[in-house]
């Protein structure tokens, strides 16, 4: 039998009462080795034994549910409280709970059999507090009832870990949605103020332009739902992107890109990251045809380094929030290493993680 496919049935409510009808049942009748009047008599499935097992199974069906209606009171009343702790509670009440449900069905036990078949050595038993009656009732209710309550409670706390973990998730990805989105109009603000200038004055480079632009462009979009990429793919985006920036900066800027071919088809980082990191540099450094800004990434000790010189501009730029930060914050959401920044008067140096795959 396959029990994937069977699955609604095993978990039905009448194959959990049938199974739990049957395991009373089966108790009921042991139970009578504790009751030396069905012994003796050797009368363990006469009519006396029917009615004794039928009360025993009614009686405890509505122990178990009583059991099961314990267990969720004491997990709300308690459920922040540390998982150790909780069991230990838990199973101290339901001890507590088989003692009084012991005692409940010895008295009805013992009063039942001297209405209906005149016999007293129930009674007896019970007034005495009979180590044959009384241990033996209480020892298979126990039994029920820690099985039912452990059941219950590995049950509840493996449904709470699916939805902790669920819920986790769905949070990180919202977070890490919302750091990806705010790249698009960043960028894209940013190369329309540029093409505007330039379609005026060179209408064939401003096509060139709109052309890696699109690239660009296209790569973000393409990439948007992509928490990883390979360092080839970005570089190849990369590339692009610096045809746009030497288009507005001519040879303002200059670009070193060292990365071993291993790295580059096996080494994966959060899509743009490198176009993050090269913008701020630009953003935050001065620079001029006589005295370019030398931007470097290259590879070191598993992680990809971006440096360049310290030209501090002399007035402050506004921050946009984007850039440093947003690599910093998709690094936590995604893997246990961060980002590293080392800044000193001469050099700025970014170092992020290359994520490997298996």
């Amino acid at each position: 039998m396959n029990f994937q496919e069977n699955e609604p049935l095993f978990s039905s409510k009448v194959f959990l009462y049938l199974s739990r009808i049957l395991v009373l049942f089966t108790f009921s009748i042991i139970f009578k080795s504790f009751d030396h009047t069905f012994v003796n008599d050797l009368r363990v499935m006469d009519l006396r034994g029917w009615v004794f097992s039928l009360f025993y199974v009614a009686f405890g069906l509505l122990v178990w549910e009583g059991a099961v209606w314990l267990t969720r009171m004491i997990e709300r009343r308690i459920g922040g409280v540390a998982a150790s702790r909780r069991l230990a509670v838990l199973c101290c009440a339901l001890i507590l709970y088989g003692m009084v449900a012991a005692f409940g069905f010895g008295f009805l036990y013992a009063v039942s059999d001297i209405v209906l078949f005149h016999r007293y050595e129930a009674w007896q038993s019970f007034k005495a507090l009979s180590y044959d009656l009384n241990f033996g009732i209480f020892m298979f209710y126990l039994l029920i009832l820690t099985f039912n309550g452990i059941i219950y409670y590995y049950s509840a706390w493996k449904e709470y870990q699916v939805q902790a973990e669920r819920l986790m998730r769905e949070n990180i990805q919202a977070r890490y949605d919302a750091l990806r989105n705010q790249i698009d109009p960043h960028f894209f603000f940013n190369s329309l103020s540029v093409l505007t200038n330039l379609v005026y004055k060179s209408p064939d480079l401003s096509a060139d332009y709109i052309t890696q632009l699109a690239k660009t462009y296209r790569y973000i979009l393409d990439k948007k739902f992509e928490n990883l990429v390979t360092v080839q793919t970005e570089l190849d985006f990369l590339e692009s992107y610096l045809f746009l920036m030497h288009i507005r900066h001519q040879q303002s800027i200059q670009f070193e890109i060292e990365v071993e071919e291993k790295i580059r088809s096996k080494g994966m980082i959060p899509p743009v990251s490198l176009q993050l990191l090269i913008e701020n540099a630009i953003k935050h450094n001065r620079f001029s045809a006589n005295d370019p800004l030398v931007i470097s990434v290259r590879n070191e000790d598993g992680c990809l380094v971006v440096s360049n010189p310290v030209r501090r501009k002399t007035g402050a730029e506004l921050s946009s929030g984007i850039g440093l930060e947003n690599i910093q914050k998709r690094y936590a959401l995604i893997s246990d290493r961060g980002i590293e920044i080392q800044q000193s008067d001469e050099m700025f140096i970014v170092k992020i993680p290359i994520i490997t795959v298996t």
